[in-house]
C-alpha cells in the first residue's frame, strides 16, 4: 500500500514508519524536519507543516490510506485539530477515504466517570481538548475512519497482543506499548472491523 503519514516523527508515529516498512508498504510522511527521520528507498519524506493546506495535499496525493499519529509537543497546541482540518480535505480532494488516527481515552463518549478520566483530564486537559476537536471533525467527515484510543503509552516491544473495544474501560493500570498501538492501527488497513468506531486499546 502507498501510506500517508502524520506525525510520523512523534513515538508512535516511528513505530508507524518502521512497522510499514517492514510490511513492504510505501510511505510519505509529512515532517517539520526531514533530519529526524532515517533515509529509506520507500519512504519521501516532505518538509513542511501539517497546517499548510497545499504541503498536505502534496503528502495525501497517490496514497491509498492516511494515518495520523499528530500529538502536542507544547501545552496549548491545537496541532490534532488543526492539522486534521487540512488533512480532510486533501482526503478528499484526492479520493482517498481510510483513515486512522490516534486519539485520547477519555475524549468524547470514552469520558467515563472514573478515576483513569479524571487523571488524565487534569494531566493531560489541553491534549484531550486539542483530541476531541480532532475527533469532532474526523466523526462529520465522509471517510471511512477508526479512531484509535490507547491506555498509558509506554515503551517497549510490539507485541501483537492487546485487547480492544469500543465500550472497553481503561483503568489507571491499563497500558499498552507504542509499538502496539502503530501495529493496531497498520492492522485496521486490512479490516473493517472497526471502521467508523472510536476503539479503546490495551494490553
Amino acid at each position: 500500500m502507498h501510506l500517508a503519514v502524520f506525525g510520523g516523527t512523534g513515538h508512535i508515529g516511528r513505530h508507524l514508519l518502521e512497522q510499514a516498512l517492514l510490511r513492504g508498504d510505501t510511505l510519505t510522511a509529512l515532517t517539520r524536519d526531514p533530519s529526524r527521520l532515517a533515509g529509506h528507498e520507500r519512504l519521501r519524506v516532505v518538509a513542511g507543516d501539517v497546517r499548510d493546506p497545499d504541503i498536505v495535499k502534496q503528502v495525501v496525493a497517490g496514497s491509498d490510506a492516511v494515518l495520523s499519529a499528530l500529538g502536542q509537543r507544547s501545552w496549548g497546541s491545537t496541532v490534532c485539530t488543526d492539522g486534521m482540518r487540512t488533512i480532510l480535505p486533501a482526503m478528499d480532494a484526492h479520493g482517498v477515504r481510510r483513515l486512522v488516527a490516534v486519539s485520547g481515552y477519555g475524549v468524547a463518549d470514552s469520558r467515563h466517570r472514573n478515576l483513569y478520566v479524571a487523571l488524565a483530564r487534569v494531566a493531560i486537559r489541553s491534549l484531550m481538548r486539542d483530541k476531541e476537536g480532532m475527533e469532532e471533525l474526523i466523526r462529520a467527515s465522509d471517510t471511512a475512519w477508526t479512531i484509535a484510543r490507547p491506555a498509558i503509552l509506554t515503551g517497549g516491544e510490539r507485541t501483537g497482543h492487546y485487547r480492544t473495544g469500543t465500550d472497553l474501560h481503561l483503568t489507571v493500570r491499563s497500558t499498552i506499548s507504542y509499538a502496539d498501538v502503530a501495529d493496531f492501527m497498520l492492522a485496521q488497513l486490512a479490516s473493517d472491523a472497526f471502521v467508523c468506531r472510536a476503539v479503546a486499546i490495551t494490553s
